[in-house]
């Protein structure tokens, strides 16, 4: 790999270096993204070059930006099953329907994969701390591969984090501080603290959160034997996710291993879908969407700072934007776990929700091939499942047992 990688704005052109200490372009305030001489890589790689491959997001080293592989910090995140479910595919009337199982890594989320880039890019420059806004997910995943790597993290958190993430944040013993802001607002206090103290920051969009991300859709690709999807659904909050996975496959295709690429669909929570309004309306900018109301804290980011990059994205692979509710996310998170055994938090189950809506109203044909990301797991947020599920029989004796239904 070349050591001078630069990241660039897609708006405006202006590049940066790959090592310095910014997130966002300081012309336009548009998200950075890393970029390769995918021309010298393509010469060098071709399917069969990950056969006797690691299996996690490190398989593919060539195409993330960390040069020294020592500074890698590691707990075998990615590598996460796509699963088949006929009794799934049966349920929602798609035949062919992949479900990507986001909450096999370290830490339960998706967001491990960016903190693994991420705090490894934070040891290559000499960080000594790392810092992220959250609701919950990142910040476990940040606490956790920082206290792996042996450097401090301080956790900006929101107010309505849920009790079972915030178990989990604490037990890495971070400087965790809860910050009454929405959140749109503390995303951009973290970068002005990371700033002024030093701090590098790895959340919501930076570029290289959006580096360990797209190596989920390299994995799809490779389980699918090489194929694409028709469309690939995603739980969409502040856009770092979508636009990953996004980047992954035209990664994909700038190399020459895929020969199209998949309409991206992003699925956002009825309180909180300031992206598929926009898109909806065939408004050109994202605007604000107002106080969050709902159960999906995971994707409930009212000013999301990659809500313009998730726009053109979805018009440019000629993509779609649904809105599911909370009693969607609740019956599909029912019917996810009662399938397939994922068990899945509300957020996490948005594709699922979205998928069945989308079936039902035509935007989604059934002999599709379909990939629904499933991002965080139910014990990520136990209490919803609880104010759904059967309540568990209560008996005095073994003798009683009869006389259950």
């Amino acid at each position: 790999m070349s050591t001078n990688l630069t990241m660039k704005c897609s708006l405006c052109g202006r590049t940066y270096d790959a090592d310095s200490w910014v997130y966002r372009c300081v012309r336009c305030n548009y998200p950075l993204e890393v970029q390769y001489d995918y021309g010298r890589i393509s010469s060098k790689l071709s399917r069969s070059s990950f056969e006797s491959a690691r299996c996690d997001i490190w398989r593919y080293s060539e195409m993330l930006p960390i040069i020294d592989t020592r500074k890698i910090v590691s707990m075998y995140e990615g590598w996460t099953p796509l699963v088949r479910s006929e009794r799934l595919s049966m349920e929602l009337g798609v035949r062919n329907l992949f479900v990507k199982d986001e909450t096999r890594n370290p830490t339960c989320s998706f967001k491990d994969r960016g903190s693994s880039v991420g705090v490894s890019k934070a040891i290559s420059i000499g960080a000594k701390f790392v810092a992220c806004a959250s609701t919950g997910n990142m910040g476990a995943s940040l606490a956790a591969y920082s206290a792996k790597a042996g450097i401090g993290s301080v956790i900006l958190m929101t107010p309505d984090t849920p009790s079972s993430k915030l178990a989990q944040i604490l037990v890495y013993a971070p400087t965790a501080i809860v910050v009454k802001l929405p959140y749109g607002e503390l995303y951009e206090a973290t970068l002005d603290l990371g700033i002024k103290h030093r701090l590098y920051v790895v959340q919501s969009d930076t570029p290289m959160r959006i580096e360990g991300q797209k190596t989920a859709s390299y994995e799809i690709c490779e389980q699918l034997e090489w194929s694409v999807p028709d469309k690939v659904l995603l739980p969409t909050s502040s856009g770092g996710n979508i636009s990953a996975y996004w980047k992954g496959w035209r990664e994909l295709y700038e190399l020459g291993l895929v020969d199209r690429l998949p309409a991206m669909v992003a699925i956002q929570a009825e309180g909180c879908s300031p992206i598929a309004r926009a898109f909806k309306t065939n408004s050109e900018n994202v605007q604000p969407f107002g106080s969050p109301q709902t159960i999906a804290h995971s994707i409930s980011n009212p000013d999301p700072p990659s809500g313009l990059r998730v726009l053109r994205l979805l018009r440019e692979s000629r993509g779609f934007a649904e809105v599911v509710s909370d009693d969607d996310m609740l019956q599909a998170q029912s019917l996810l776990a009662k399938s397939t055994g994922i068990f899945a938090e509300p957020a996490g189950a948005a594709s699922i929700a979205g998928l069945k809506k989308m079936v039902e109203n035509g935007h989604v044909q059934r002999d599709e091939t379909v990939v629904c990301v499933v991002t965080g797991s139910g014990l990520k947020d136990v209490e919803s499942a609880l104010s759904k599920s059967r309540r568990p029989h209560e008996v005095c004796s073994i003798d009683e047992l009869s006389k259950i239904d």
